[in-house]
């Protein structure tokens, strides 16, 4: 008797355990629909990323082989002279605009923290020693991403300070490629000079402004691995940008209609300035050559859209 009760409440605890188990995996309709959007969008993020990734590499392998046009152009059209104007001005400058630099940043720590102090206490509760321990170590950051980044800021600071040489290089290619000539004016030149120096200082700001974050982020463990790749990438973009500038103020382009060209034309400015970058990479002779190759192939890219 004992057994056979037993037996059926055994019986009776499975079907109990059965019927629980049966009921937790009942799926709520609701949760199923929303994982089912969840994966569908997810799906389509994923191909998304990867027809964008194909555009760019198709784009980029495009644009890295107008190099080789570029060094034929330079070649057959006696541009080997100019290697040498912007080669040996690279290697002067290099150190002191590095240096001088530095030296900016350092030289306004003391007086920038004086003035900041008194400002951020009206809004921090901080003592002012951990407010200034703030200020220094910002500068601190700042620095770092300066001696990190030293060659891309240079190559940034030298396409700003040659506007007047590298204009000319970029000009005398349009003019061997098309025929067009440039009247020379000292007004217009001025008033060139001053656009491009406008708008290679705006997108310099904005390139040394994601450096310092990739800089800030860098120190998180495992980050700091990709950061300089990320660094490689921001710098070429924003070089492709300086390159092909020099075109854009030439063909009548505002302040507003280059930043939209620039937009639209992403991929072709981030191969512009990779190919500039890895020119830059070469020891030496790379100094020599990035610059006006890099004109030249922004010049040569820049026609077949117009002509596309």
């Amino acid at each position: 008797m004992k057994l056979k009760q037993f037996l059926n409440c055994t019986c009776h605890f499975g079907k109990l355990l059965h019927g629980k188990h049966r009921t937790h995996n009942i799926s709520d309709p609701a949760s199923e629909a929303a994982r089912t959007k969840n994966s569908y969008m997810l799906k389509l993020n994923v191909q998304h990323f990867k027809k964008t990734a194909i555009q760019y590499e198709t784009i980029v392998l495009q644009i890295l082989s107008i190099y080789f046009d570029a060094h034929k152009f330079v070649r057959n059209n006696s541009l080997r002279k100019y290697l040498l104007v912007s080669g040996i001005a690279f290697l002067l400058l290099f150190t002191i605009t590095i240096k001088a630099i530095l030296y900016g940043v350092n030289y306004l720590e003391y007086p920038v923290t004086t003035e900041l102090l008194p400002i951020l206490q009206k809004f921090l509760t901080l003592s002012p020693a951990d407010i200034s321990k703030g200020i220094q170590a910002t500068f601190w950051l700042i620095t770092k991403a300066i001696e990190a980044n030293k060659d891309a800021i240079f190559s940034t600071v030298f396409l700003i300070i040659g506007t007047p040489f590298f204009s000319f290089i970029s000009s005398k290619t349009e003019e061997i490629l098309s025929g067009t000539t440039y009247n020379f004016s000292w007004t217009i030149f001025l008033k060139e000079i001053k656009r491009g120096i406008s708008i290679s200082v705006r997108n310099s700001v904005k390139q040394f402004g994601l450096i310092l974050l990739i800089t800030l982020f860098a120190l998180i463990p495992l980050v700091d691995i990709v950061a300089p790749l990320i660094t490689f990438n921001v710098q070429a973009y924003y070089n492709g940008i300086l390159l092909t500038d020099y075109t854009l103020e030439r063909q009548g382009f505002t302040v507003k209609e280059s930043e939209d060209f620039y937009s639209s034309h992403k991929p072709e400015m981030f191969a512009i300035g990779l190919g500039f970058m890895f020119l830059l990479l070469i020891p030496v002779i790379g100094w020599f050559i990035a610059p006006t190759y890099g004109l030249v192939a922004s010049y040569l890219q820049f026609q077949k859209n117009k002509i596309s």
